[in-house]
């Protein structure tokens, strides 16, 4: 079985004018929300192997702040298609990644969002509901998916597990 984490970047900031979206950091409440995603991913054994991460100054920076979770760093992977393409851009690049069972894409949203609810054929009731309301920054899905590969990866194909935001923590 495989595992997929969709993380969407921490709560970004708007207060420079006239500075590119591509290269706009994180907010204070995005940065205090670091370290309680982290806390939260290590305590539920959260951890991918392996991070595919949208290049952005804000995906990047989500991913240095949850960093503090893991004992042993995974694999990253910057993945220029996560932050302006659409939601089978983040499909595709499930489907080329192989040798690894747990995964996390560090993305944007509307795409996160769009992405989870085409990916999501059921789920416990509770994420379920949540996620059908919205996918806030800084808000992890957890999915299991029953395919012996990411290859096979489309819609329909996972199972969300768990959905935690930020105010839950």
């Amino acid at each position: 079985m495989l595992r997929l984490y969709v993380l969407r970047h921490a709560k970004s900031s708007w207060t420079e004018p006239g500075r590119p979206d591509f290269d706009r950091g994180l907010n204070d409440r995005g940065l205090a929300d670091l370290p309680k995603i982290a806390a939260m991913m290590r305590a539920r054994g959260y951890l991918p192997d392996r991070v595919l991460c949208s290049p952005s100054l804000r995906t990047r920076l989500t991913l240095h702040g949850i960093m503090a979770a893991f004992e042993r760093p995974p694999v990253v992977d910057y993945v220029d298609s996560l932050y302006g393409d659409g939601v089978e851009a983040y499909f595709d690049c499930l489907r080329g990644t192989a040798g690894t069972q747990s995964l996390m894409i560090i993305g944007h949203n509307p795409m996160c969002e769009a992405f989870a609810a085409a990916l999501a054929a059921s789920g416990d009731g509770a994420p379920m509901a949540a996620i059908a309301m919205k996918f806030p920054t800084g808000a992890l899905a957890v999915f299991d998916i029953d395919l012996p590969r990411w290859a096979d990866i489309g819609p329909g194909r996972g199972y969300l597990a768990d959905f935690v935001a930020p105010r839950d923590l």
